[in-house]
């Protein structure tokens, strides 16, 4: 039975779709207000090259994403979300292909109708100690787009476990943020059944053809609120006992400039502030 509260949740999450939808519609035919580099963000060099590259980029993962919702169906779907740029990418271009597969309006398409009690389940599992900015920015974000948050502390394999089997038994496939440079990405197709010693579900890839200048370009020139340790220097975030800031963004006064900046063989340095052992004066 859905109650009124449902109906405004499901109100307020199509309203940030619809947000999101009008918000990459800008990126794709550069008319966001803030051109092409908001003013927020200095030392972001625009590369009109890398932009469009960008937008066929935006335009193929919606296409991936659209296919899955409409092979899948949506409420088989969740979202694996740990708040880093990689997923909020995918967050946003998701809630745009939501809007534009069951909001928008057509003589010559039928839209489907989204489920009255749906809510796209945000699945964040970790096992290690977050930095507090980070949690912070995951409250904060998945509280602002109305995503239903799931946080399990364990490991990936006996989250996703817990998560399938006892919190969401309807889900199937499940939305990853995961790269061809990203660790054990080079061999990944858009989609993916898990391996046969993880829980069953699909693995869906949207923004695999992707490479961290890409994400950055998306960010930026979307003008998107993301979590301040990439401002400090991080490139990626794992634990707070084993990430420091990328050593090729420090400076000569020891403060480190932002993650944004970095582009020359951007995606071989990513992870090189990641599992790291920190020293006694960090």
């Amino acid at each position: 039975m859905t109650t009124h509260t449902d109906s405004e949740a499901q109100h307020e999450f199509l309203q940030r779709c619809k947000e999101a939808y009008l918000l990459v519609q800008g990126f794709l035919n550069d008319t966001l207000e803030h051109g092409h580099v908001p003013a927020r963000r200095p030392g972001y060099t625009f590369n009109s090259k890398v932009r469009q590259k960008v937008k066929e980029k935006v335009l193929l993962s919606m296409e991936k994403l659209n296919c899955a919702i409409e092979n899948h169906g949506i409420e088989e779907i969740a979202l694996s979300y740990n708040g880093g740029k990689d997923c909020l990418v995918v967050l946003i271009i998701l809630l745009a292909t939501i809007h534009q597969k069951f909001c928008l309006h057509s003589d010559t398409v039928v839209r489907k109708t989204l489920p009255a009690d749906y809510k796209l389940d945000s699945i964040y599992i970790n096992s290690e100690t977050p930095f507090p900015e980070l949690t912070t920015f995951i409250q904060s974000s998945t509280s602002y787009y109305h995503l239903n948050l799931i946080s399990i502390k364990s490991s990936l394999k006996s989250g996703f476990e817990k998560y399938l089997n006892e919190i969401n038994t309807t889900v199937r496939s499940i939305v990853v943020g995961i790269r061809f440079n990203d660790p054990y990405g080079s061999n990944l197709k858009y989609e993916d059944p898990t391996d046969h010693d993880w829980p069953k579900f699909l693995r869906i890839h949207p923004i695999l053809h992707w490479n961290y200048v890409d994400v950055w370009d998306f960010l930026i020139g979307c003008n998107l609120d993301y979590c301040e340790m990439y401002d400090k220097g991080y490139t990626s975030l794992g634990g707070i006992n084993n990430t420091i800031p990328n050593p090729y963004l420090e400076q000569k006064d020891g403060t480190y400039l932002p993650a944004y900046t970095l582009t020359e063989n951007a995606d071989e340095r990513e992870r090189l502030g990641r599992n790291v052992v920190k020293s006694n004066k960090q």
